[in-house]
């Protein structure tokens, strides 16, 4: 009997694996993601400006990635940090600040993903906000970090994206989880990404077998492939076996492929030279992040040529 209950269960398992629509609907998402601009392409302008998400669209990103922080007289403003010492040089918080009191970015700026590099341009850029961006790109599909602003900050993002009709094109969440609930409880229409631990947990699910009978809440799911992005951030302090086994538990082919059969859309940060798109791809990403966008545009011009040889 034992024995018929496990055979059952693990047919059952596998029929879901392969066709997850018996028991979950399809995700709806109506853009491609496979370019996607790391805070506009952070390697080839000044992060998070209007020129790297300008040069970004010129080079046809499907999705810009970026980050939002509130400022003190309520403004949604683009920026990775709250402490301005990175980008402006100066002991600031921008939730310290009024919109017209934020300086300007420096001129010289280290590559956020890649710490041996520095971005030097000739002009200052300006900080600017969310609406701006909207205004300037009303069409272009955005992936929205919502940093450190508690109620306010998601609530004035969440107003902007209905205000400027992009719900529908518009990815939002935060890599903390309790952040990314708090975004689906305010609009459950928007799109939203995986928290990490959403992540973590989906990977452990299908090792263990119970994924395919698991709900899941997310239209994206983007993440790091860990023994890669372990050279800055976060991933740096951790140990070299943990990154192997979260590239091995977040990263595996099986769990993007069963991820893909829900119409989920996954997506590896932060890639930037030709090997680590090739990585990415060998994995089974349907995207690929980046800090360098002209990179990633010649990698798949040369990727298409060798398929049509």
């Amino acid at each position: 009997m034992l024995y018929v209950v496990a055979g059952s269960y693990i047919l059952a398992s596998l029929t879901l694996y392969i066709y997850p629509s018996i028991l979950h609907k399809t995700k709806d998402v109506s853009f491609p993601s496979r370019f996607i601009a790391h805070r506009g392409g952070g390697g080839e302008r000044i992060e998070n400006s209007l020129v790297s998400f300008q040069r970004a669209v010129d080079l046809k990103a499907d999705l810009l990635e970026l980050d939002v922080q509130l400022t003190k007289d309520g403004e949604v403003l683009i920026c990775h940090d709250n402490d301005l010492s990175r980008v402006c040089g100066q002991n600031l918080k921008i939730s310290n600040l009024l919109l017209k009191d934020v300086p300007l970015m420096l001129k010289e700026m280290p590559v956020a993903c890649e710490p041996d590099d520095t971005l030097v341009t000739d002009v200052q850029q300006p900080l600017f906000r969310l609406e701006d961006l909207y205004k300037t790109f009303p069409h272009v599909p955005m992936h929205i970090d919502v940093k450190d602003g508690g109620d306010e900050l998601i609530n004035k993002v969440n107003e902007l994206t209905k205000q400027y009709n992009r719900e529908r094109i518009t990815v939002w969440g935060a890599f903390s989880h309790s952040f990314t609930t708090q975004c689906r409880e305010t609009n459950s229409t928007m799109l939203t990404f995986c928290s990490m631990i959403e992540c973590a947990m989906y990977g452990l699910l299908l090792i263990i077998g119970l994924l395919p009978w698991i709900p899941i809440k997310g239209e994206f799911y983007h993440v790091p492939i860990a023994t890669i992005s372990c050279k800055s951030g976060f991933l740096s302090t951790f140990p070299h076996w943990l990154n192997v086994f979260a590239s091995y538990t977040m990263c595996n082919r099986f769990l993007l492929w069963h991820l893909h059969r829900r119409g989920i859309r996954t997506g590896a940060w932060v890639m930037n030279h030709p090997h680590e798109f090739k990585a990415a791809d060998d994995c089974g990403f349907y995207g690929i992040m980046t800090d360098y966008p002209s990179r990633l545009v010649a990698y798949e011009a040369q990727r298409t040529k060798l398929s049509q040889d």
